[in-house]
């Protein structure tokens, strides 16, 4: 493995940032599910009147899941940008890697902002399942690019500057499960959707570990 160039603090602030954007999207999915709500499983389901008469009462715990997934999004894209900067050997798969960071952030936003927009001005029935749709699908564009594609090129592409062998793997492995969330997408298997949110979340928490111990030990 090249030996690192870079200034240690660096390495040390990206991993801080990693694993600070993996728990603020953690803290907003606890916040979606404390409000009882599943936009997924009532598309899925067909039942988006009662979807919305849900929606009012916790109203305060969507928008504070919205935010701390902005927030998290945004750390974790910051994130992947200076992690593409330790990388010196690919620079192809590097430039691949930060298109998708650079895709999923703001296809991220759009999404969190469509799907709360349900809760702050509800439409009719048909046109609330037509926007919760939009959203719902974005977020899983989103989801697969930044926790399921960007884990795997980055960890190629890091491979022979920063990325440890076993990192590598698990990286293969968030990307496997972004192949799953586009077949999730296409059918409509809920579940296959969701397999990527502690597999990616996961590698983001791990890869700031790493980060930060290269960024700490002499």
């Amino acid at each position: 493995m090249a030996e690192l160039s870079y200034n240690r603090k660096t390495l040390a602030f990206a991993g801080y940032v990693s694993i600070a954007g993996a728990i603020s999207m953690l803290i907003g999915a606890a916040l979606l599910s404390a409000s009882g709500t599943d936009l997924w499983e009532t598309l899925a389901s067909h039942q988006m009147e009662g979807y919305l008469k849900q929606l009012e009462p916790v109203k305060h715990l969507l928008v504070a899941n919205t935010a701390f997934w902005m927030l998290g999004v945004l750390l974790m894209g910051a994130a992947g940008k200076i992690m593409a900067g330790f990388c010196s050997s690919k620079q192809g798969l590097v430039q691949l890697a930060l298109v998708c960071t650079y895709s999923a952030v703001p296809v991220a936003v759009v999404a969190f902002m469509t799907m709360l927009s349900l809760a702050i001005h509800q439409p009719a029935n048909d046109a609330a399942y037509v926007i919760g749709w939009i959203g719902a699908q974005l977020d899983n564009l989103a989801t697969m690019l930044i926790v399921g594609m960007f884990p795997l090129l980055i960890s190629l592409a890091g491979r022979n500057d920063w990325v440890p062998k076993w990192l590598l793997i698990w990286g293969g492995l968030a990307g496997v499960t972004g192949l799953l969330s586009i077949i999730s997408m296409l059918t409509g298997i809920v579940a296959l959707g969701f397999i990527i949110i502690p597999v990616g979340l996961g590698w983001m928490i791990a890869t700031g570990v790493v980060l930060i111990r290269k960024g700490t030990t002499p």
